[in-house]
């Protein structure tokens, strides 16, 4: 997975969730064997992944997880979970870093998006660029409502490219 501190920063994108900090990085780092973004499960995942490309089943684990979508079952998608270092790397259509900070009480989920279709070259990387400020957006806010309800916060607000 190339999702290293490592490579340079693309995009930042974050939200609030509104509860505490510890409650929230729980939640973000509960992520085990079987189906994602339900029931608690690798709500990194929440929305997007699966509303897009149907459902998503991780396999692995403890630290790293695979998981397989689409029709053909060839689209992948890597996650990388460092409990101690309370952050989720993830490798699907981009390769970033989920962690949480706090905020006035509450826990900030940033995404860090450091690679866009890897393998896809120069002018596909440019061409997947295109508006990506607002589909990173639309993807962690999925991902805050998921955790907002696992965690019983209020709605948040939208996710914002900082």
């Amino acid at each position: 997975m190339n999702t290293s501190a490592d490579n340079q920063k693309k995009w930042r994108v974050e939200g609030v969730v509104g509860a505490p900090v510890e409650q929230v990085t729980e939640a973000l780092l509960a992520v085990r064997p079987g189906p994602a973004g339900v029931e608690g499960n690798a709500l990194v995942l929440a929305g997007d992944h699966t509303r897009e490309a149907g459902a998503v089943t991780l396999e692995g684990g403890p630290e790293k997880f695979t998981g397989r979508f689409g029709t053909s079952g060839e689209d992948y998608l890597e996650l990388t979970v460092d409990r101690a270092g309370a952050t989720v790397g993830i490798q699907t259509w981009f390769g970033g870093t989920y962690t949480v900070e706090p905020a006035d009480g509450a826990g900030r989920i940033v995404l860090t998006v450091h690679n866009v279709v890897p393998g896809a070259g120069r002018i596909g990387r440019k061409v997947a660029e295109i508006g990506i400020g607002g589909r990173l957006e639309k993807v962690l806010t999925s991902v805050l409502e998921a955790v907002s309800a696992q965690v019983g916060a209020p709605t948040p607000a939208p996710a914002a490219v900082r």
